[in-house]
């Protein structure tokens, strides 16, 4: 996709048909990036060593933030970018691209660093079984020194898909998984190089590195809207203000659900380890139809960027509209599933019966809040896509958080288990109203903007 076909997607192509292309590899994409989290604990069950099984879930929170720091840049550097696309700003947009690849390079180091300073602490905070905590630095360690791949493989992506370059990312990241896939087996089992649970590490590094090189190669020698040069790095000021307004709100929204996982299995703790199981089943469950809620609000994101930027207002909600409804079709059609067959769903994770029974009654919980999840997604999307900061970073804490955390604590220790059931429905019910009254005003100024052909030059050069 050359540079024309690029803005054309953004500027010009009817407004479903372009959310259409938008939307549908960042699914695709969101949905490679939850098999990549699948494969690794797939493989090393096989090995027949719960400690080692343990150890992928001990792991989980320390990744989930090591990836919402590249989310972070990401998503801020995108959003930026992609403003700055729409208001022609061409200046800014080089020194925005330099400022984002530094940053991407600094959080690597500092991973890099922690994996030999802190890491055993932190994996100390998670586990008491010293098996786990020793097969869980194994895994961890090289995940953390190599993390450069898996941080500038996840910035570029919304790099090149903020200029509307939306299929290459997809498929590079297909391609890592399925190399990921080939690569475990050998490296793991004893057919193999033997290396057990560092072999899954070994593989996600390598398919990470692969990936980060093919796109580090669009960036560089494809002809697109963005385009950086190696060791062209700076800090812009008015760049590193806007991506950390944004940024800091991205990386709070994928960290915080990781702190709240202890909150969720302490809770679920109060009604015995079967119910702790079934809890965690139910959970991936819900996420076998949350992965495309969070495809259309990615997709979305670089759309509603370029169009802000443009002050194209009629576009641009139009396709705020449009992704709405479509979360909220999408939504209540999960929902309909769940209700109607739980159990089904369910005995596709387990086989046990028992735990199909529990994990059934909390994925029918679930299915009263999948209609709204949508609408919280792109809203708060909205926010970051047009640069509100403060908007952003409270919505950031919102939902996991300030809503998420005393509704855990109290509603099942008042209800028992009816009330865990319940946790997730009613806080995204609440996340969803408090998001939507925000909107409002951020709707009314997009209203207020003036037309494309009425932005003065001076104006389009002040826009950050």
């Amino acid at each position: 996709m050359n540079k024309n076909q690029q803005l054309s997607l953004l500027r010009d192509v009817p407004v479903p048909k372009a959310l259409l292309h938008l939307i549908i590899p960042a699914i695709m994409t969101s949905l490679v990036a939850t098999l990549h989290n699948l494969i690794d604990t797939v493989y090393i069950s096989q090995l027949k060593d719960n400690a080692m099984i343990a150890a992928t879930t001990v792991a989980l929170p320390i990744m989930v933030i090591i990836q919402a720091m590249g989310d972070g840049i990401g998503v801020g550097g995108g959003s930026y970018l992609g403003r700055l696309l729409g208001a022609r700003n061409e200046k800014k947009i080089q020194s925005t691209v330099n400022t984002v690849m530094a940053l991407a390079l600094i959080i690597a180091v500092i991973a890099f660093i922690g994996s030999f300073t802190v890491l055993d602490t932190l994996i100390d905070l998670f586990t008491d079984d010293a098996a786990v905590a020793v097969y869980t630095y194994q895994y961890m360690q090289i995940l953390t020194m190599f993390s450069v791949f898996s941080i500038i493989k996840q910035v570029l992506s919304y790099l090149l898909r903020s200029a509307g370059d939306v299929r290459f990312p997809m498929v590079v990241i297909m391609v890592s998984l399925g190399m990921n896939i080939v690569l475990n087996p050998f490296l793991m089992f004893d057919w193999g190089l033997g290396l057990n649970i560092r072999g899954a590490a070994y593989a996600t590094i390598l398919a990470e590195a692969m990936a980060a090189v093919m796109m580090l190669v669009r960036l560089v020698k494809h002809p697109s809207l963005i385009q950086w040069q190696f060791a062209h790095l700076e800090m812009n000021r008015a760049s590193l203000r806007e991506i950390w307004s944004v940024g800091i709100a991205t990386f709070l929204r994928n960290g915080l659900p990781s702190l709240s996982h202890g909150l969720f299995a302490s809770s679920a703790g109060l009604f015995g380890t079967d119910f702790v199981a079934a809890a965690g089943l139910a959970r991936k469950g819900e996420h076998i139809a949350t992965f495309v809620i969070m495809g259309i609000a990615h997709g979305y994101q670089p759309f509603a960027s370029y169009n802000y930027g443009a002050r194209n207002k009629k576009r641009l909600l139009d396709g705020m509209k449009l992704t709405v409804l479509f979360s909220i079709g999408y939504g209540t059609f999960m929902s309909i599933l769940f209700l109607i067959f739980p159990n089904v769903i369910m005995g596709w994770i387990t086989q046990d019966a028992n735990l199909i029974a529990i994990s059934a009654r909390i994925l029918i919980g679930y299915a009263f809040c999948m209609p709204v999840i949508g609408i919280y997604q792109v809203l708060a999307g909205s926010f970051q896509s047009m640069g509100k900061g403060k908007l952003s970073f409270f919505t950031s804490i919102l939902r996991q958080g300030l809503i998420y955390w005393p509704l855990i604590y109290v509603l099942p220790r008042m209800f028992g288990e009816g009330g865990f059931v319940f946790v997730q429905p009613v806080c995204d019910w609440i996340s969803a109203l408090i998001v939507c009254m925000l909107a409002r005003t951020l709707i009314q100024e997009i209203h207020q903007m003036p037309e494309p052909e009425t932005v003065s030059p001076a104006e389009i050069n002040s826009v950050e």
